[in-house]
């Protein structure tokens, strides 16, 4: 089986309620559903971290529902920047409303998501600098040409766009009592920059020329440069999983990286 859909099946009455609450948010903003459905891992860790401290349901349910809304809001504000047509399949959103209500519609998602953990005090403060960072990683990218994006500057951008929002998801246990670890918060960062060069490399062909690790290592004459991307998101799961098993809690992440693992 898909081990996509058997994580999805191992916390499937989590994700019920979840998409229940994501899918009233669409509803009332008139997006279609196909552009807030994912993966769910950012909500999935969340939650895992969550109940590792004993955590209520009804807070992971918070807390998954803000990191996969300012997820979506991003995507929507990506499709914006970069004048797409198509996302999941189906119209973007700037291509069934105007640009405008696109807008308008983004930064609704963005800030809802933290109001809805305004009343968690250090998760909330940790999520407004993830925001912050996501919009100053697109600033970055868009005031760069494609040319100049070295290795060093494409890791950088990464962290902030993608890895950032899997720091405060991994730390989520933590962050609602009040604390902040930054064992997990690494462990999030280096899985994060997994996640977003594997991406990256599913992607290759039909992202050819844009500013990726592939195109960066192709561009650097490099022979293989798709399996030099794989190996450095090899070497960020590593790290990860290295440090959730310091932190004593690999474990309950277990069927999260054997996903991971199976995307190499």
């Amino acid at each position: 089986m898909n081990s996509v859909i058997t994580l999805k099946e191992k916390f499937k009455s989590y994700l019920e309620v979840l998409e229940s609450m994501l899918e009233d948010e669409a509803k009332y903003f008139n997006i279609p559903i196909y552009l807030i459905k994912g993966k769910r891992l950012r909500a999935i860790i969340s939650y895992i971290s969550g109940r590792i401290y004993d955590h209520p349901l009804e807070k992971t349910l918070i807390t998954g529902y803000s990191l996969e809304m300012i997820h979506a809001a991003s995507l929507i504000h990506d499709d914006i920047i970069d004048d797409s047509e198509t996302r999941r399949g189906g119209k973007t959103l700037n291509r069934i409303l105007t640009t405008r209500l696109s807008v308008l519609i983004g930064d609704l998602l963005f800030t809802k998501a933290l109001v809805k953990v305004s009343s968690f005090p250090k998760f909330f403060s940790i999520l407004s600098n993830v925001v912050y960072n996501m919009a100053l990683g697109q600033y970055e990218e868009d005031v760069l040409t494609v040319e100049s994006v070295d290795e060093h500057t494409y890791l950088d951008i990464i962290y902030k766009k993608t890895a950032s929002l899997y720091e405060i998801a991994f730390e989520t246990g933590k962050l609602l009592k009040g604390e902040e670890d930054h064992t997990l918060r690494e462990a999030g960062k280096m899985f994060g920059m997994a996640f977003q060069i594997l991406d990256d490399c599913d992607d290759y062909v039909e992202d050819e020329g844009k500013p990726t690790l592939p195109y960066i290592y192709q561009r650097l004459g490099y022979e293989n440069p798709l399996d030099k991307a794989k190996m450095k998101a090899s070497y960020y799961l590593r790290g990860s999983e290295w440090n959730l098993h310091r932190a004593g809690i690999f474990e309950h992440f277990s069927d999260v990286f054997s996903y991971m693992w199976s995307r190499l």
